[in-house]
């Protein structure tokens, strides 16, 4: 179960933290740069959080599965290259889903052993620190942190393509929303302050303060108060607000019937 774990914490790291928007926008492009540096970004770092295990195997798997990863990914872009918003959108879901199935089917291929060294480690540090590392909850730590990276910058990526497919028909409709450059750049950073959102309302949720998140809701509302003026504006942001905080009540339902 933890190898399972740690394939699908490295894949999300490796999808929505180590990559830019910038390398994104280059993948979609088809450009080779960006896809192998999305590439190498997935080795590495399912490489690093699997290093307990085998080296050999822990290579060969990461190095084969980092393979079939970038390969969904340029199946992905060629069906975005003469997409819509919609069926961008679309995309996402399909490219998550598709990238988890691999990695469930692909696991069971290879036997994953703790390797000599790391045991010696945990043992060692257990024995001076007085901690039995063997008890801690791992694998509900690696849920929290992978629900967490889903829901905070997964999130992100999510809102930016739902909100390019709600105002698809409607050109120009993110200049005509801020009205003025000073606007523009808080909408810009919005992604930011949805990041922020939606950690905190996660992290209400699951520790059982749910009408807190309403206070959340407040402090940001008072934020953007004069831009309320412009309905364009006003509509934008309860559709933005109100999905970010679902996303984050949608990740603390799951990590609740995972029994977190």
């Amino acid at each position: 179960m933890i190898p399972l774990l740690l394939s699908i914490l490295g894949h999300v790291m490796a999808d929505f933290i180590f990559q830019s928007d910038n390398i994104a926008d280059e993948k979609r492009r088809m450009c080779v740069k960006a896809l192998f540096v999305h590439w190498l970004a997935v080795f590495v770092t399912l490489f690093i959080l699997l290093l307990a295990y085998d080296f050999k195997v822990v290579f060969w798997y990461a190095l084969w599965l980092s393979i079939i990863h970038i390969t969904l990914d340029l199946f992905k872009a060629l069906f975005e290259k003469v997409g819509s918003p919609a069926r961008e959108l679309f995309l996402f879901f399909i490219d998550q889903i598709m990238h988890l199935v691999v990695i469930v089917f692909f696991l069971p291929i290879f036997t994953f052993e703790l390797n000599e060294t790391f045991s010696k480690t945990m043992s060692s540090i257990s024995k001076y620190a007085g901690i039995e590392l063997s008890q801690l909850p791992v694998e509900k730590i690696l849920l929290v942190a992978i629900i967490y990276i889903y829901v905070l910058f997964g999130g992100a990526v999510l809102m930016r393509k739902l909100i390019n497919f709600i105002y698809r028909k409607e050109d120009g409709s993110l200049e005509r929303i801020a009205g003025s450059s000073s606007v523009l750049k808080n909408v810009k950073t919005g992604k930011v302050i949805g990041i922020f959102e939606r950690a905190i309302v996660l992290t209400f949720y699951i520790t059982g303060n749910v009408a807190s998140i309403a206070f959340v809701i407040a402090a940001k509302s008072l934020a953007r108060f004069k831009n309320f003026a412009e309905k364009d504006f006003a509509e934008y942001y309860l559709i933005g607000t109100l999905a970010s905080v679902l996303i984050a009540m949608i990740g603390g339902i799951i990590l609740k019937c995972l029994g977190i």
